[in-house]
């Protein structure tokens, strides 16, 4: 039995036995997700008739995501499979939607603020680049491609770690994905007299 958490857009839980979706929440609140996450976690436990005690492993949304909400759900889903002793999974987001969008070349793209977005290329659902942060006038570079704009969400993450597991696909780096650096950083130290 697999949770799957994602807060790379509003804050989504998931529970999936295998292939079979049990239950999914989603608040799309882009601000609450450390008020949310609780919430979708119960909801999704309650949904699905299943206690944290039959969950044997948790799927996590690692971004790329701004920073703040993409770390409230990281911290939960970690802690989550800490305090069970269970194994936690890491989902590249853009890897989740273009799962779900397989056939032949395409970009996803993601929101990424300050007028850029995130990026990666893919062929077949196989990825063909890194992922990066993109101008959006660079997407004149990819007319051969389908693009992928959708955002992403638990159920899609914890689809992609079952794909994963049955493929013998690596999901064990648990990092977030941020690719670039936070939108705030500390001031510089004051000088004391006195």
């Amino acid at each position: 039995m697999l949770l799957a958490i994602d807060t790379s857009a509003g804050t989504s839980a998931a529970v999936l036995d295998g292939e079979k979706l049990l239950s999914y929440s989603f608040f799309e609140d882009p601000f609450g997700h450390a008020e949310n996450i609780g919430m979708a976690i119960s909801q999704v436990l309650n949904e699905a008739g299943v206690s944290a005690a039959q969950i044997t492993s948790v799927a996590i949304g690692r971004g790329p995501a701004p920073y703040t909400g993409l770390r409230v759900g990281m911290a939960a889903g970690l802690g989550f499979a800490t305090a069970r002793n269970i194994a936690a999974f890491g989902v590249i987001t853009l890897d989740a939607l273009a799962l779900a969008n397989p056939d032949g070349k395409i970009l996803v793209t993601f929101d990424a603020k300050r007028k850029e977005l995130f990026a990666r290329t893919y062929l077949d659902s196989v990825a063909t680049s890194d992922p990066w942060v993109m101008n959006p006038v660079e997407l004149e570079n990819f007319d051969d491609h389908r693009r992928i704009t959708q955002s992403c969400n638990a159920e899609l993450v914890g689809r992609f770690a079952v794909y994963a597991a049955a493929n013998g696909l690596d999901l064990s780096d648990v990092s977030a994905l941020y690719l670039r650096s936070p939108d705030v950083s500390p001031s510089a130290p004051k000088k004391v007299s006195g």
